[in-house]
């Protein structure tokens, strides 16, 4: 039987130095209390003990070479090795984040501590000051609970900023969206329902129109030659027909009062200007994401089908390097779509299932979610079946199958493979049936890398896909066409 520690949350960088050093007064813990202006530390040594009382530091460059500099000396005066001092801090806002950077790139290990977690350790639970949140940072890191390394770091960390604003870009063109329907509501009732307009809502012919003094008035009063020449203009399918029924309509709808129009054009005009420039740089960052992804392990999620540029970025984005990600269960807890269980009362205690916990990363449960409804429709037929399957029984199928998707994308990534039906899997399957289905599904993942015009970099021969590009073209004696 396999061993196992108890302890399986603790930071394996503190551990190390706790089991090294011969006297744990040898030690020093430096917890600090993040703030944007000034910081507030602490130096204990490894039993506990007050070695300095807290005192500030500024949260700039001169700030964080007079801490080391006081780190330095307090070691030097208790005889205490600089191998053995560590910092620590709560997760907190981006404002420490080049603070916390610049410490790691001098070697120092600089431990994370979760706020909830450290608020549990201090003494007093119904105050909170400075120097009781040092004390609950430095119990936990002193009980070597807490993350020395950072999230993400190179391509993941450029690619999880890229990813989180363009998540924020698709809210705010939500939000404009919202208020050009309040506005059109008032100024042309109905205009952006196809089946009233006949126009897509939203579309370029669309927005055009609502970008200068649009009304139901002024469509009413405009030549049908020029509404024609628009719609032809933007392929529009029977701009004949097309602008004829949005003139018929127009004359129907009520229209607000003449003197109020002018206003709401203008704000109108404002609206849609504010939601074409948000539309060009949620493209412009999609493109970026599209070459980030390329270069990381993340890219072989795209040949799942139903999975696209960006689900794939997302999840790829929030689980980090899948080489360093801990085991899949604790990922699937990391991701909150794993239920809440209490069991109690011994053997023949009941267990109880309760609703998925709120801590979790969002994010990533979002996108996961996001990914096993998109399988559920249009993805793999095992995995679709299985969705139905699980929807049939009553049970939560979009959780059911992200689970699935994430123990199948963790090792997608770290094989370096595309994604195989279970009826390919296997040492005995013929060369023949893989090869049939490398070509069958080539062009699919070739499409979906070309329409994010990321199709040179991503099978660039140094890329991932483009690695697996070359070795299968080489084992199975097929050509993939670029």
């Amino acid at each position: 039987m396999k061993k196992r520690n108890i302890f399986q949350n603790q930071s394996q960088e503190i551990l190390s130095l706790f089991e090294t050093v011969e006297n744990r007064s040898k030690m020093m813990c430096v917890p600090i209390d993040y703030a944007k202006k000034d910081h507030t530390v602490m130096f204990c040594n490894g039993n506990g003990e007050i070695i300095r009382k807290p005192f500030s530091v500024k949260n700039s460059l001169k700030g964080k070479n007079y801490l080391v500099e006081q780190v330095t000396k307090s070691c030097r005066h208790h005889g205490i090795n600089l191998q053995y001092a560590f910092f620590g801090g709560e997760d907190c806002g981006s404002f420490a984040d080049n603070f916390i950077t610049a410490l790691r790139s001098d070697d120092w290990i600089v431990a994370g501590v979760n706020p909830c977690d450290a608020k549990r350790y201090r003494e007093n639970m119904q105050a909170s000051t400075d120097r009781l949140d040092l004390l609950g940072i430095c119990k936990m890191l002193l009980s070597c609970r807490g993350n020395c390394s950072p999230a993400q770091s190179g391509i993941y960390l450029n690619l999880r900023t890229l990813v989180r604003q363009r998540r924020k870009l698709v809210k705010m063109t939500t939000g404009v969206k919202n208020r050009i329907h309040t506005i059109v509501d008032r100024v042309f009732p109905g205009f952006l329902n196809e089946k009233k307009s006949g126009l897509w809502p939203f579309s370029k012919c669309s927005l055009l129109l609502m970008k200068d003094r649009f009304s139901a008035h002024q469509i009413r009063r405009r030549r049908r030659s020029t509404l024609v020449k628009l719609f032809t203009s933007q392929a529009i399918h029977q701009p004949d027909r097309c602008a004829e029924k949005l003139q018929q309509y127009a004359t129907q709808v009520l229209t607000p009062p003449e003197n109020h129009i002018a206003t709401l054009q203008l704000s109108l005009k404002q609206q849609v200007k504010l939601f074409i420039c948000l539309q060009e740089n949620i493209e412009q960052t999609e493109k970026e994401i599209a070459e980030h992804l390329a270069q990381t392990q993340g890219a072989f999620l795209t040949s799942i089908r139903g999975i696209g540029i960006v689900l794939a970025s997302g999840v790829s984005a929030e689980v980090g390097n899948p080489d360093k990600q801990k085991s899949i269960n604790n990922l699937v807890s990391y991701a909150g779509i794993i239920p809440r269980i209490k069991q109690t009362g011994g053997i023949q205690g009941k267990t109880q299932i309760k609703k998925m916990g709120k801590r979790c990363n969002h994010i990533l449960k979002d996108y996961v979610v996001q990914s096993a409804s998109h399988i559920g429709l249009c993805g793999p037929e095992d995995l679709m079946s299985d969705y139905k399957r699980r929807d049939a029984q009553g049970q939560h199928a979009d959780f059911g199958i992200s689970r699935r998707y994430l123990r199948m994308a963790m090792c997608l990534m770290r094989t370096y493979q595309i994604y195989l039906p279970k009826r390919l899997r296997g040492a005995k399957i013929p060369m023949k049936e893989r090869a049939q289905y490398y070509l069958t599904t080539w062009p699919k993942l070739h499409e979906k890398w070309r329409n994010a015009s990321a199709l040179d970099i991503a099978f660039d021969k140094e890329m991932p896909l483009g690695q697996w590009r070359n070795v299968i073209q080489g084992i199975y004696g097929i050509e993939l066409k670029l």
